[in-house]
């Protein structure tokens, strides 16, 4: 009997450490250690892009800590406080709370890991959640991804309302259309302005139709439909679309409707449905387009500002903007009008000054301060100047897409086009680490 019990003791160290779990991250956790070239790591999981709308906010920090709580049980890991520095800039900001040079060495140590592990490709299927882990290390000059690693998630009930009205959607779909070998999705419509539950529910649609895409009936007869998702702003003009349409009501009730057209003959409405947008991360009130911009820009006063000069200009009067950085990051600016046209006012071709990274403190005055020509006000009107700030700069394909449009000494900068403003700016957002500010730029 002390035999068993001893081979017992002496077994169930081994047992934990072969959970499945915690099993599935040692060939990421080697190739981390690899990375950083020590095998004991501290690490920083910053957890999932803002922009991302897979999962609600509350979701995302669930797997962030689901995550860590796995990471923690390898028994390899050391957790530094990145994603909770928030907490001690609270702290700082508040009245009774840390001085400013404790917070600041806190908020040094938070991220003194040997890499920052970001979580990426979020997917959400029922009550899981997938998302690969990436490690980027501190100098940036090795990462490691993992497989995609599945955690449990609580569904609220308007996500789960949401879903159960695609699902009926895309099955009446099948049922009309059986042989329908490719569906282009178009992006939802919200009426009566722009809403970010618009992209959530496009989402949710998606999904809906990659599950049918890859059920077993469908790979059982051989029967492949490839989902196709258009850009925002772009016109929708495949043999077989779904589209859907998103309103809230003055009573804050949102409703939502999708149909499956086939040569634009309508195969399969949901009719108008009423649902619950909590759990969808998303604002269900439709705005203006410059306020929609505004609302949903990814804003950091301690590291970027713009203002206006003057709010609102006069007729006559010199059109100025201020442009503040407090960290080291290149900058591109643009003007959006309210009919989601836009144009690139900085960087400037053949214009190097205007192309270099601003430094922490540095203040510029657009246009005086980049030696382009004066802006008079004339008729009036209202646009927003925008601003997005890079460490690094674009990825260079990017940066080469936007500088195309600038002005140079050849000619203006190019009017840029709802569909490519719209695609421009997720696939900015979509740059780690961007930060934006915009100001108005008013003329009565």
């Amino acid at each position: 009997m002390r035999r068993l019990l001893l081979a017992a003791l002496l077994l169930a160290p081994a047992a934990a450490r072969a959970d499945p779990a915690t099993q599935a991250l040692a060939p990421f956790l080697d190739a981390v250690a690899a990375c950083a070239g020590r095998p004991d790591l501290t690490l920083a999981v910053v957890g999932v892009e803002p922009g991302q709308t897979a999962l609600s906010r509350e979701q995302s920090e669930e797997v962030r800590l689901a995550v860590e709580t796995r990471l923690q049980a390898t028994g390899r890991v050391r957790l530094a406080a990145a994603a909770d520095v928030v907490r001690i800039k609270a702290l700082r900001e508040g009245t009774t709370g840390l001085s400013g040079a404790e917070a600041e060495a806190q908020i040094r140590s938070a991220f003194a890991g040997d890499a920052a592990v970001f979580l990426v490709e979020p997917r959400r299927a029922g009550e899981t959640a997938s998302v690969r882990l990436q490690a980027v290390t501190q100098s940036a000059a090795c990462k490691a991804t993992s497989d995609p690693l599945v955690v449990p998630i609580h569904v609220g009930a308007g996500v789960a309302d949401v879903d159960a009205v695609m699902d009926g959607a895309v099955k009446a779909f099948a049922q009309a259309a059986p042989n329908a070998g490719a569906v282009e999705v178009c992006p939802f419509v919200a009426e009566g302005g722009h809403s970010t539950c618009a992209g959530a529910l496009t989402d949710r649609l998606v999904i809906a139709l990659d599950v049918e895409a890859r059920s077993a009936n469908r790979v059982l007869r051989g029967a492949r439909l490839d989902v196709r998702r258009r850009p925002p702003g772009t016109a929708c003009a495949g043999t077989v679309t779904a589209r859907g349409r998103f309103r809230t009501d003055h009573d804050r009730q949102s409703w939502m409707e999708v149909e499956f057209q086939r040569d634009g003959a309508v195969l399969a409405p949901t009719g108008r449905r009423r649902i619950a947008t909590e759990g969808l991360g998303c604002d269900p009130v439709p705005r203006p387009f410059l306020d929609h911009l505004a609302a949903t820009a990814r804003t950091d006063a301690g590291r970027l500002s713009v203002a206006a000069a003057a709010t609102p200009f006069a007729a006559g009067q010199r059109l100025e903007m201020r442009i503040e950085s407090r960290v080291a990051q290149n900058l591109y600016c643009w003007v959006v009008a309210a009919d989601e046209t836009a144009f690139v006012a900085l960087p400037v071709r053949d214009n190097p000054a205007s192309q270099l990274a601003l430094k922490p403190g540095d203040s510029r005055r657009y246009p005086r301060g980049y030696g382009l020509d004066e802006i008079v006000a004339g008729e009036p009107f209202e646009n927003l100047f925008a601003c997005f700030g890079v460490p690094g700069g674009l990825p260079p394909e990017l940066a080469a897409r936007w500088l195309a449009a600038a002005p140079g000494a050849d000619g203006e900068a190019r009017l840029l086009q709802p569909p490519d403003v719209l695609d421009l700016l997720d696939r900015i957002r979509a740059t780690p680490g961007v930060t934006e500010a915009a100001a108005r730029v008013v003329v009565r």
